[in-house]
């Protein structure tokens, strides 16, 4: 059945968020909440940001259907997580929505136990990322995968956003078996690729030189970003490729680990930055550190502003890597969009050096990404397969 085909009925769905933090899974959730209003009578649960957090919620254009819940934060606290869930019962046996679709850890467990309470016919999950690496004791770890299974019985339907990441989910974790897990790339709208003029200006604002090379790197300032590789990176860079110079968007509980890098000036600290733009645009390279990543928001906009990447291999990133993709003489692999490597400080180091000695490559794997992106990443795309999606579980 085709969008085109929608049924006569407006179906209600309640979508469900951890919180609005900075990062795609906010983005996705404002985005999806008021795109598909023409579509779908829609409402949005989401909780609190934690302290230190960047705000997304300014991508929405009005409360209408928005309901806030403050207990529902990033930690998980027993109390807390139960008053979340029955507060989402109540929201949702009052709205009486024919499908929820839950998105996040913290919203996925929360959300669907309520929604499987209220009776909800038709649940969807979201895995953004996952939390069976990187985050927790392999204990823990056991215990949420136990809970991943269990209410995955209960799910209706899993998004995966990548191919990796419905692997990892069906085969190598076995939290849900594979008739389940539907693959929904996340979707963004993108702008023109800054042109110039934008680029011109925003390097002079930042006080770049024409000889600098600029290096993006954007998150929290969390275990699971590995803040400790990116100093590492800034520390060699400083002596081995003096004319890189990092700009570093973001905030969080590791921000004094930075203090390592006293008396370096090769990096400048931006905080939270609502709107990266303009740091897209006067960067050259985007750079991602972490230990483990869904499909990661700073490597797709960096692609669509025309800019290489260099980024650990993790989770879904490979998913973002354009074929052909060969081993690399900088080491780790080579993309036609950019740089897979390991966990390894100096084949991070190499890679940046060999796009900083060649402008023609930087080009061509600039306008590869960007070509990439804007085919299988737009927002379009995105609205598209969900709606189908609902309407393919909704229909009788």
């Amino acid at each position: 059945m085709t969008t085109s085909e929608a049924p006569s009925k407006k179906f209600k769905i309640a979508r469900i968020i951890g919180r609005l933090n900075i990062g795609g899974p906010a983005r996705q959730a404002c985005y999806l909440h008021e795109n598909l209003a023409e579509k779908f009578d829609t409402v949005l649960i989401a909780g609190r940001i934690d302290t230190h957090e960047g705000d997304m919620s300014y991508l929405l254009t009005s409360n209408k259907g928005v309901y806030w819940i403050g207990s529902m934060s990033r930690p998980v606290r027993l109390f807390s997580d139960l008053a979340s869930a029955w507060a989402i019962f109540r929201i949702l046996r009052k709205e009486r929505p024919d499908l929820v679709h839950t998105h996040t850890a913290k919203a996925g467990a929360v959300g669907r136990f309520a929604a499987v309470l209220a009776r909800v016919p038709k649940i969807v999950h979201t895995y953004h990322g996952n939390v069976f690496r990187g985050y927790f004791s392999p204990f823990k770890t056991w215990v949420y995968i136990k809970i991943e299974r269990m209410l995955n019985r209960f799910t209706t339907r899993v998004i995966a956003i990548s191919d990796s990441q419905a692997s990892e989910l069906a085969e190598e974790y076995k939290v849900v078996a594979r008739r389940k897990v539907r693959v929904v790339p996340i979707g963004f709208e993108f702008p023109p690729v800054p042109h110039a003029e934008e680029r011109m200006a925003a390097r002079e604002s930042l006080g770049l030189t024409q000889n600098q090379v600029a290096v993006l790197w954007a998150g929290r300032f969390a275990p699971i970003k590995n803040v400790d590789l990116l100093i590492e990176t800034i520390e060699r860079t400083h002596a081995e490729v003096p004319n890189l110079h990092f700009l570093i968007a973001g905030d969080g509980e590791e921000r004094d680990k930075f203090s390592r890098l006293e008396g370096k000036s090769n990096f400048t600290r931006l905080g939270w930055q609502t709107d990266l733009a303009r740091y897209y645009a006067a960067c050259d390279i985007v750079l991602l550190t972490s230990n483990n990543e869904g499909t990661p928001a700073t490597l797709i906009e960096g692609m669509a502003a025309a800019r290489p990447f260099v980024s650990t291999n993790v989770g879904g990133v490979k998913d973002l890597a354009s074929p052909p993709i060969e081993a690399s003489n900088a080491g780790g692999q080579q993309a036609q969009n950019g740089f897979l490597v390991s966990g390894e400080a100096s084949s991070i180091v190499s890679c940046l050096q060999q796009l900083a000695a060649s402008p023609a490559l930087r080009e061509a794997m600039g306008q590869a990404g960007r070509t990439f992106v804007t085919h299988r990443h737009s927002a379009e795309r995105l609205s598209e397969n969900i709606e189908t999606l609902y309407i393919e579980l909704l229909q009788p």
